[in-house]
């Protein structure tokens, strides 16, 4: 239990860091990945948190590649799977998607951009469908009308949602 109050630490700082810095540090996932691996190893196969470590990175890295998520993020979704088995990283995952979407949402009802930042990502979908190859997702984000300011205000931090899907599983909520 000791090794999971640490998980949750690590979390709350990152996404406090995310939120102030917009970065994760490397030595905060370094900490946890440690930590976690001690807890492997003294509580169940390390064989078995491969897949958890792994399919984050594996994954969500084609996300990363268009500009999307964060590599950090992809690196905390990584940590999670030290101390998680990997359907129980798998659903953290999910938890912090949809909380994400739902401060997207919220975010895009606040800052009034909505139909925006709809139009562009239906244009988005559209061009790669089209053109059968993934562009960055921000390259054409001036074509929306709002300011580079309030964009960069609407960019949801992911590790605050993360953090929340930890607390939620470790909390025995989800």
């Amino acid at each position: 239990m000791r090794i999971l109050i640490i998980l949750v630490l690590l979390s709350l700082l990152a996404a406090v860091t995310d939120f102030y810095k917009r970065k994760i540090p490397n030595f905060l996932i370094l900490t946890g990945c440690c930590y976690g691996l001690i807890r492997m190893i003294y509580y169940r196969d390390i064989l078995e948190s491969v897949p958890g470590i792994l399919f984050p990175i594996i994954v969500l890295f084609p996300l990363y590649k268009i500009g999307v998520i964060g590599a950090g993020d992809i690196k905390l979704f990584s940590m999670i799977g030290f101390y998680f088995t990997f359907m129980e990283t798998l659903f953290c995952i999910f938890t912090a998607f949809v909380l994400g979407a739902v401060f997207a949402m919220i975010s895009m009802i606040h800052y009034e951009n909505f139909t925006q930042r709809m139009t562009y990502l239906f244009s988005y979908i559209k061009e790669c469908f089209f053109k059968g190859h993934f562009l960055y997702y921000y390259s054409n984000l001036n074509d929306c009308s709002a300011t580079h300011t309030k964009e960069e205000k609407t960019k949801i931090k992911l590790a605050i949602p993360i953090c929340l899907s930890v607390l939620l599983h470790v909390g025995g909520v989800l």
